[in-house]
């Protein structure tokens, strides 16, 4: 399927900046239409073969014309997503936080931040599991206050004693897994936090313009690295609610976590790929508050020819400083 502009035929897509459709032809506003067609396998705008194609993929662009094509299949029943984040940061946005991360850094590339390369960017919708988990925390300890105070040259040493006891009940709400296995875990992990108020129900059409894929593995596959996301943030909220004791000694800690739900959602992040001496760099810029995560390479060669004015200078500047010396 493809969203296709009623009043010139080009491709309409979805505007980050202006928060609706648009097309790039004729600059039209909310003019989309929805094309459907039922081959997977051809471009719904060219009917060239779609090339990139993978088990799951929902969204790409076609590399003969450019249009950005919606796998049908995958956006319906089971595939399809409950919500989705649209993209909020535009690509030309993204470009200028890469510029403003990395443009003033001495040795970066002088291709890093290029046009050609930076055109590359593609914005891509990446599945998530969003887990909603009750936890009971029933805890009991013993607990100390230790006070010193002198009289005259007598030291007294009070201990006061204190059972400890907690009963938390804590909901979480949309505990993020990321659903892909082309996306690295620690690295979507970076990404966070998204504004998840920001949620809306799935609609095809804010995925025109992006790539998109959908969840790689079911919702049972994600549920242990929530539940020890869960588990660790309980520990944490337990944890802040005993303080002021000199000692505290666990008698008794039960953490009872119990999954209400699971929602699949669709997240932006803006991934550039860029090329550097036969080694890739991979920056993700996340599509909805803008944080970047990766490391600008370093162009050694820079450096050197840096090191050596440098050098230079100093040379010359000594030289001066010893012919003034000698005139004196």
């Amino acid at each position: 399927m493809i969203f296709k502009c009623k009043n010139c035929g080009g491709n309409s897509v979805y505007h980050p900046e202006k928060k609706r459709m648009w097309c790039p032809h004729c600059e039209s506003e909310d003019s989309e239409e929805l094309i459907e067609t039922e081959v997977m396998e051809n471009c719904s705008n060219c009917g060239a073969p779609l090339e990139g194609v993978t088990e799951h993929t929902s969204a790409l662009k076609c590399t003969h014309c450019g249009s950005y094509i919606i796998l049908k299949e995958r956006v319906e029943g089971k595939n399809r997503a409950d919500l989705i984040l649209p993209f909020a940061v535009s690509k030309e946005q993204a470009v200028e936080k890469l510029k403003e991360e990395f443009g003033k850094r001495l040795f970066t590339p002088d291709s890093f931040l290029s046009y050609s390369t930076l055109e590359l960017m593609e914005g891509s919708y990446v599945p998530f599991w969003l887990y909603d988990y009750r936890s009971d925390v029933d805890y009991e300890g013993r607990a100390t206050k230790v006070r010193v105070s002198r009289s005259g040259n007598t030291e007294i040493t009070e201990t006061s004693h204190y059972r400890v006891v907690r009963k938390l009940k804590i909901d979480f709400e949309r505990i993020p897994v990321d659903a892909s296995t082309r996306m690295e875990d620690d690295i979507m992990d970076l990404m966070e936090p998204y504004e998840y108020q920001a949620l809306l129900n799935f609609e095809e059409k804010y995925m025109s313009g992006f790539d998109g894929e959908i969840y790689n593995f079911e919702e049972e596959e994600g549920e242990e690295r929530a539940k020890q996301r869960a588990a660790r943030d309980s520990e944490q909220l337990l944890n802040s609610t005993i303080s002021g004791y000199s000692t505290n000694t666990t008698v008794h800690k039960n953490v009872s976590l119990r999954k209400e739900k699971a929602s699949f959602a669709l997240l932006p992040v803006w991934v550039y790929r860029y090329n550097f001496r036969g080694k890739e760099y991979i920056y993700h810029v996340n599509g909805q508050t803008g944080k970047i995560i990766g490391k600008t390479p370093t162009d050694k060669r820079k450096g050197f020819l840096y090191s050596a004015t440098l050098g230079a200078l100093i040379m010359v500047l000594c030289q001066c400083v010893n012919w003034i010396v000698g005139v004196l």
